[in-house]
């Protein structure tokens, strides 16, 4: 597993020039679901300029990407969802799942740290799960909402982890509160 992580880390700074060539610009999140009758969501995130976000019917959250992205499983979308774990204490929660990891030997987070985005301290995970052909890699960031979390995930086969990664990561430290997105505007 260790020799898989380091494969992943040199792979993923050899890539990471890819991530940025792109045209990115910052949308707001609006679901259009029943519950929340299209308001948007208090956070904003840069895109690549011909990706949107949308629902689809029988899945929960919004799923970003590109329009021919098929959810839930295409590697170039990014899944947006609540969460009940709270982030009052974000040192709290890097400590249960490292706590949990060490417990579970199905799935590893070989990430878990604190990462601020636009002044709101989240948590920031790298897990694998499954094995062999059905083996997944995802970063999610979990930022606060609410009293509880909202997570903005990039999952992929792990094999293409790697690969993704330098994406996931320009797109999801890219998450900035509305009021931060609105000052930064000239």
């Amino acid at each position: 597993m260790k020799a898989t992580i380091a494969i992943s880390i040199l792979a993923a700074a050899a890539l990471s020039a890819s991530a940025f060539a792109q045209d990115f610009h910052r949308i707001e999140l609006k679901p259009t679901g029943a519950k929340v009758e299209g308001k948007p969501l208090p956070y904003t995130i840069e895109v690549p300029r011909d990706w949107q976000a949308r629902q689809v019917a029988g899945l929960p959250g919004l799923w970003i990407g590109p329009a021919d992205a098929k959810p839930p499983e295409d590697p170039r979308l990014i899944w947006v969802r609540g969460s009940q774990v709270p982030l009052a204490e974000p040192e709290k929660v890097v400590a249960n799942v490292k706590t949990n990891d060490e417990k579970d030997p199905t799935w590893s987070a070989p990430r878990v740290e604190i990462r601020e985005v636009g002044g709101v301290r989240g948590v920031l995970v790298e897990t694998l799960t499954g094995e062999k052909d059905k083996a997944r890699g995802t970063l999610t960031l979990k930022v606060p909402l609410a009293g509880v979390s909202l997570d903005f995930i990039g999952s992929a086969p792990a094999a293409e982890l790697p690969k993704m990664l330098p994406l996931y990561e320009r797109i999801l430290l890219s998450v900035r509160p509305v009021e931060a997105a609105a000052a930064k505007k000239p």
